[in-house]
């Protein structure tokens, strides 16, 4: 394994990839708004397709405030407190993998390192909670040896 990747680039790479992830919904949303009027604005069409539209809108505006909800969680990691146990802010070694206990992102790369984003929502997160380097986590018929907690 290549060299212990700093908390702090693990919270800026998560960061960055919430970012790019929500500017890619607001365009999104943006474009679908834009058709919607459009639409709206056309008496040939029918209203069926629209009020589709409006319910994808709502979800995707709603999927929007999520990632801004967990964009702020990120922000508000202080990364360079050290975390001696499991909990929001760690980064945990495992010999399956590394996880940064934050928000839902997939893995981000790190110094040539994946790192996998879990919620403290997340069900594996109640199974690993509160536990030290050496313990051992069981989820799904899987076994996870934890290396290191930083």
């Amino acid at each position: 394994m290549h060299s212990r990747p700093s908390k702090g680039s693990i919270l800026h790479a998560c960061i960055i990839k919430q970012q790019l992830t929500i500017s890619d919904f607001e365009k999104e949303v943006a474009r679908l708004k834009a058709e919607i009027t459009t639409k709206d604005e056309s008496e040939s069409q029918g209203g069926r397709g629209t009020s589709e539209q409006n319910d994808l809108l709502i979800r995707m505006e709603h999927e929007l405030l999520f990632l801004k909800n967990e964009l702020m969680t990120l922000e508000n990691i202080d990364s360079s407190l050290s975390c001696d146990k499991i909990e929001e802010g760690a980064v945990v070694v495992t010999d399956q993998r590394i996880f940064f206990i934050s928000t839902s992102i997939e893995s981000v790369d790190v110094n040539e390192v994946s790192v996998f984003g879990l919620s403290t929502h997340a069900p594996i997160y109640t199974e690993m909670k509160g536990k030290k380097k050496g313990e051992t986590i069981q989820f799904n018929g899987l076994r996870y040896r934890i290396i290191d907690v930083y």
